[in-house]
């Protein structure tokens, strides 16, 4: 699938969507959140795809947040307020409940909701000459929507020091805090990718896909709650064809196939 502003495309085990507004810095737009939950639909019904990896065209920006220039509907200036559904949360929530694995490869500054892309996919690489921020109260506003996505990331102070001064974190900053996985220079961060892709590739399609669903589950209950919800899902996984599949390869000393099944 490609679109004019969003591309989608299939690189071995790999797809890569690709947000394709480099004149405007990769802004989000509704346009462009539409074209990012398609492609995560159409990549989850790939078989051949294992892991979906999300990014910014050139290198200059990852995505520099919602489009709020004149007349664009990126911002919350032309929300209708009696209607608080926004394409940015439920884009969010995509990323998030997506059965397979995701990537934020940051190729650039990423600022609000950008950050916010980053922080709803499981892993993240961040090339060094990138940013990640929410300057939204610079002019303003409070970045409401990446609110709930970041929380799960960052500790509680260092989220609100970003909220409310608006400074973005530099790569060495975002590695420390643990927003991102690995730092690397620009013309290392597709091997880096490619690594993560390739590790990632090689390990059984149906226990990732029900652990990360477990793990999404699990995140708002309560810890008694989490231990019985993981008791009755630890058996559905044993019972699957990648569990025994992986059982005989380990006893016969050989590489598994995977069916995902």
């Amino acid at each position: 699938m490609t679109e004019s502003v969003v591309q989608s495309q299939a690189l071995g085990k790999e797809v890569r969507i690709t947000i394709r507004r480099p004149d405007n810095r990769n802004a989000l737009n509704r346009e462009v959140a539409d074209g990012i939950m398609a492609a995560i639909c159409a990549a989850e019904r790939d078989s051949n795809c294992r892991v979906i990896v999300l990014t910014g065209e050139g290198e200059r920006a990852f995505c520099a947040g919602g489009d709020i220039k004149a007349g664009a509907d990126g911002g919350p200036f032309v929300q209708d307020p009696a209607d608080p559904d926004h394409f940015a949360g439920r884009l969010f929530e995509t990323i998030q409940a997506c059965r397979k694995p995701t990537i934020a490869r940051i190729n650039g500054v990423a600022m609000g909701a950008g950050a916010g892309i980053i922080c709803a996919c499981d892993l993240a690489v961040m090339a060094d000459h990138a940013r990640i921020g929410t300057p939204e109260v610079k002019v303003g506003l409070f970045p409401m929507t990446i609110v709930p996505p970041m929380m799960r990331v960052l500790p509680r102070r260092r989220l609100m020091e970003m909220f409310i001064t608006g400074v973005p974190l530099t790569a060495e900053e975002a590695l420390q805090f643990n927003l991102v996985n690995y730092v690397t220079d620009a013309a290392g961060l597709d091997d880096k990718v490619g690594e993560l892709v390739a590790q990632i590739a090689a390990q059984s399609p149906s226990a990732i896909r029900l652990g990360k669903y477990a793990c999404h589950a699990m995140e708002d209950m309560t810890y008694p709650q989490q231990m019985r919800f993981a008791e009755t899902l630890l058996p559905r996984v044993a019972q699957t064809e990648d569990a025994r599949e992986g059982f005989d390869a380990f006893i016969a000393k050989r590489k598994p196939e995977w069916t995902g099944r």
